[in-house]
């Protein structure tokens, strides 16, 4: 459905160079502080890497060697949330260097964020300059930081696949069905959040013609033209929605549940009041976005006036999340599917002010709030990075002294703003940057376990799997229980990381049997390498 809006007012920049140069300004922005620490301090993210890691050390399906062997094993099924893995380790073979590879990473995926935000402004008007600059906060906002790789760049891939669905409009090709159904289901392997929200989004596509019909146009047209669309949008997405069902028959504990609707209004109007999608470290980070919130609300407020002005492609689209999200679908964990789907009702209002902006004057103002908040972003976000940077140092420094072991760890910090981990805990996983530099092996991640689906490309062997056996080791320390594990798996894990502040990682050391431990004292945080015999 192709509805670029074409309007006769000038752009805020008028000259595709002056529009290249500041594409260019905020992809710098975005990327350099990336590059200003070793590791990108995330939640998850060690996880990613170290899977990652394995395939490109061992190839995908390959033979595993100790202490590899012992823990993992390879999933044969093939299954959504892969694409990162493919293109980590794909870097990590160019590159040589683990670390270095997760920085490219980012730095592509800053690029592709840039791009794909152009993309898909450039396909609703000829002034893309202020959708594209209010797309932006969402790239290294809350999830590229929860290490949620394959979600986070769910979000550029849809805005690239709203961009190529705007150019297809009604062709209706063998190729642009081809292109159609291999973009879907790339969204598909990328992540089930990307794949819904493409989904609603053709659905709106039909929807939204189908309001827009001439009133002389017959209803029974209409009605065809409306059923077309779908049996196409259906019949191109169906081999992404396959994987998807295969993937929820497989792990039924991931299937969705109903909760009270009235919770469920609560918790969207909260979730999308509180853009907690947006903010990672630190409250400055609110303060940081201030002026691009204020600009978006400004625009909205001037779009909600002129909503008949414009396509209803994105209003629609913007509605049909909010309902879903209503519905208030939850994994057998608790995790709602609004919470993965509220950063696509900023994509939805953003290019929904596309086709409805201020006059010129006023979207330079806007624009230059948001060029400003993107760049405090990146100064709050870059002092978070250095503030993570010693405990990662500590932690990879273990792991090269370590090698070939197996390793365990705990965060006894709290989630805090002055800690630097205000929505994500990077201390959580972060003895598998030690399992990284040691060629060893990360035992207690709950992610790879089956105990959580354990649909990730390498998985912990069931008999061997050490969050299975000891699902609160950490929260509910038992001295017995553990020893009887470690002699069970030959000492495993032989390396017990503890982040803390005080006493709580010594005491818990201690408590489990480790006695030689080795700390690192920061200015906000402790990290324990603790070995020893039961």
């Amino acid at each position: 459905m192709t509805a670029k809006t074409a309007i006769a007012e000038p752009a805020p920049v008028s000259t595709a160079t002056g529009f290249a140069l500041i594409c260019l300004a905020v992809a710098l922005v975005l990327i350099v502080p990336v590059w200003l620490v070793d590791i990108v301090p995330t939640q998850d993210g060690p996880i990613h890497l170290t899977q990652a890691d394995m395939i490109a050390r061992f190839g995908w399906g390959g033979a595993l060697s100790e202490p590899t062997r012992t823990f993992y094993e390879w999933n044969a099924r093939i299954e959504p949330n892969y694409s990162v893995y493919i293109i980590l380790a794909a870097l990590i073979r160019m590159t040589g260097d683990t670390l270095v590879a997760q920085s490219v990473y980012l730095t592509l995926y800053g690029l592709f964020s840039v791009l794909a935000a152009y993309w898909a402004a450039r396909a609703e008007t000829d002034r893309p300059l202020l959708p594209f600059l209010l797309l932006l906060p969402i790239a290294f906002g809350l999830y590229i930081h929860f290490g949620f790789f394959n979600y986070a760049l769910g979000l550029p891939a849809f805005l690239a696949f709203a961009a190529l669905w705007r150019r297809i409009g009604d062709q209706r090709t063998p190729w642009t069905f081809a292109a159609l159904a291999v973009a879907l289901f790339a969204l598909g392997l990328t992540h089930l959040a990307t794949l819904v929200a493409a989904c609603l989004l053709m659905a709106t596509g039909g929807l939204a013609r189908a309001l827009s019909r001439p009133a002389s146009e017959p209803a029974g047209t209409t009605a065809r033209r409306l059923v077309g669309d779908g049996v196409w949008s259906v019949a191109a997405a169906l081999p992404a929605l396959a994987l998807i069902v295969a993937f929820l028959i497989a792990y039924p504990s991931a299937t969705t549940d109903a909760a009270n609707l009235r919770y469920s209004i609560f918790s969207v109007v909260r979730r999308l009041i509180t853009l907690h999608y947006l903010f990672s470290y630190t409250w400055w980070e609110v303060v940081a976005l201030a002026p691009l919130i204020a600009a978006m609300a400004y625009a909205a407020i001037v779009a909600l006036k002129r909503w008949r002005g414009g396509d209803l492609v994105w209003p629609l689209f913007t509605v049909l999340v909010l309902l879903v999200s209503a519905l208030d679908l939850r994994t057998a964990q608790g995790v709602p599917l609004a919470e993965r789907l509220a950063p696509y009702s900023w994509i939805g209002v953003a290019l929904a002010i596309a086709s409805r902006q201020p006059g010129p004057q006023v979207a330079r103002i806007l624009c230059l709030l948001s060029l400003v908040a993107l760049a405090a972003q990146s100064g709050v976000r870059t002092i978070a990075y250095f503030a993570w940077a010693e405990t990662s140092k500590a932690a990879l420094a273990t792991g090269r002294s370590h090698p070939g072991q197996s390793f365990a760890g705990a965060d006894l910090t709290e989630l805090t703003s002055a800690n630097y981990a205000w929505h994500v805990q990077p201390g959580v996983h972060i003895h598998q940057l030690a399992a990284l530099t040691s060629a060893g092996v990360g035992m207690g991640s709950a992610l790879p376990s089956m105990r959580f689906y354990g649909y990730y490309p390498l998985r912990y062997v069931p008999a061997q799997d050490f969050v299975f056996a000891m699902p609160k080791w950490e929260l509910e320390p038992g001295l017995v229980s553990l020893a009887a594990f470690r002699r069970e798996h030959q000492g495993a894990p032989k390396v017990l990381i503890i982040v803390a502040a005080g006493a709580s990682g010594p005491a818990l050391a201690r408590i489990h049997g480790y006695r030689d431990c080795v700390t690192s004292d920061g200015a906000r945080r402790s990290l324990l390498a603790c070995t020893g015999a039961n």
